[in-house]
């Protein structure tokens, strides 16, 4: 399958997902959490009517719109201050949309205030395109390693197997797609910045992975992978580093560079808190750090990860077969085992360790693109030994439709408790 062949499979893809979105949100409700603008996306997506719209000027938004969008950000009338605790990375890769769609609002009769339909337009579009690009810079990258047919079908899989699909055609205005988005591009440029020192792709890298860290904080340990890519033992492992560090001229400079994307953030932050590095997220913290949840994120009816999305299962298998069985993969495979067992430690220690109204383990989701790599593994050693190939075929055919019924009868919410199995049937029957 050559590169044409690529594009063209995921044109159609994107064509596919684009109608699947618009025909999902064809019968939202204006002012309801159905709405793509509401409550956490709310409070991600203020940032653009804010820069170019508005100001930081509380007085100069629609009447009510905090409220109307699910109080998702705070408009601080009294200090003049545009209020919402979450990071502007969302925000900086949703601008482009956010601009198309303020430009056609009024040639299309819609009304120019940030808030108006063609602007759940603009996150429609850019939900798909963003979940798009991923799985191809996903799928460029698992070519290198596999043949091209596991290359397109690994990514597609976990994509009908996963709520990464919920977060991309329902919810595109949560975070979760552009943090996938962006751990593809860093995976995709692993193989280039590991092999060669080029500015440009340095310069890429630490765009995306402060993009990154502007979107999901706790993601940035996406950048260790290229520490751990493809190597075999300790000596390599210096080896890398040392390379890495080998132009420390222009590794500086991309670093310095890169930076810039911050400034969005850091003049937000200082203008609202006269501080240019802020703790935005107030008395919400780690408080579980000491006992964290771990059995719950992991088997919880209310959004537990094995409950909702038992494709990891399949990833983790392969996970095995990535350490015992290909040698020049082991430490890549101990460094991905242990990036899954910290941040569940880190998603068990949070408060809400649920998260919220979520479908299924959402604080995963970015950390798929990297569970691909095992889950392709699996893939093609099933492939190669008749009976594991017809069980892996069952399970993952079984996760697909699981997934998908679940997906489109899902109210947004998990109504029951922690262990509530009774509710979660229902969704099972629905």
């Amino acid at each position: 399958m050559n590169k044409k062949h690529f594009r063209l499979l995921f044109l159609l893809l994107f064509a596919i997902l684009l109608f699947l979105s618009f025909n999902k949100h064809s019968k939202d409700k204006a002012n309801s959490y159905h709405g793509v603008i509401w409550a956490d996306a709310a409070g991600y997506y203020v940032y653009q009517p804010m820069w170019f719209i508005y100001g930081n000027n509380p007085n100069a938004f629609p009447d009510n719109v905090e409220t109307k969008t699910g109080n998702g950000f705070y408009l601080d009338f009294k200090n003049n201050k545009v209020i919402t605790k979450y990071p502007c990375g969302v925000a900086v890769l949703q601008a482009p949309f956010f601009l198309l769609s303020h430009l056609l609002a009024e040639p299309l009769g819609f009304t120019a205030d940030g808030f108006s339909k063609i602007y759940s337009f603009g996150l429609y579009f850019s939900g798909v395109i963003y979940c798009c690009i991923g799985l191809f810079l996903l799928s460029r990258f698992l070519s290198r390693h596999f043949s091209p047919y596991i290359s397109v079908i690994a990514p597609f899989l976990f994509m009908l197997g996963s709520n990464l699909y919920y977060y991309s055609i329902d919810m595109p205005g949560m975070s979760h797609i552009y943090s996938f988005f962006l751990f593809c591009c860093i995976i995709y440029l692993t193989p280039v910045i590991t092999s060669e020192i080029n500015f440009k792709y340095y310069l890429i890298f630490f765009c995306c992975l402060f993009l990154v860290a502007l979107t999901r904080p706790t993601n940035v340990l996406i950048g260790l992978f290229p520490l751990f890519y493809q190597i075999k033992n300790k000596e390599e492992f210096f080896a890398r580093i040392r390379f890495l560090f080998s132009k420390k001229q222009a590794l500086i400079f991309a670093v310095v560079l890169s930076l810039l994307v911050a400034i969005p953030q850091l003049i937000y932050w200082y203008k609202t808190t006269g501080s240019i590095i802020t703790y935005s997220y107030g008395d919400e913290g780690f408080s579980w750090w000491k006992a964290p949840k771990l059995i719950e994120v992991w088997f919880s009816t209310n959004n537990g990860l094995f409950c909702y999305t038992p494709l990891i299962l399949a990833c983790l298998a392969g996970l095995i077969i990535m350490i015992r069985k290909a040698d020049n993969r082991k430490w890549e495979g101990y460094f991905l085992a242990v990036v899954f067992l910290v941040i569940s430690y880190l998603f068990a220690s949070w408060w809400c360790w649920w998260f919220g109204c979520a479908f299924g383990a959402r604080s995963f989701i970015e950390y798929y693109a990297l569970l691909s790599i095992p889950f392709a593994y699996l893939l093609e050693y099933s492939l190669k030994h008749k009976l594991y190939r017809y069980l892996t075929i069952v399970f993952i055919a079984s996760c697909v439709y699981l997934n998908m019924d679940m997906e489109y009868y899902y109210d947004g919410c998990f109504y029951g408790g922690t262990w509530d199995f009774a509710t979660y049937l229902k969704l099972l029957n629905s």
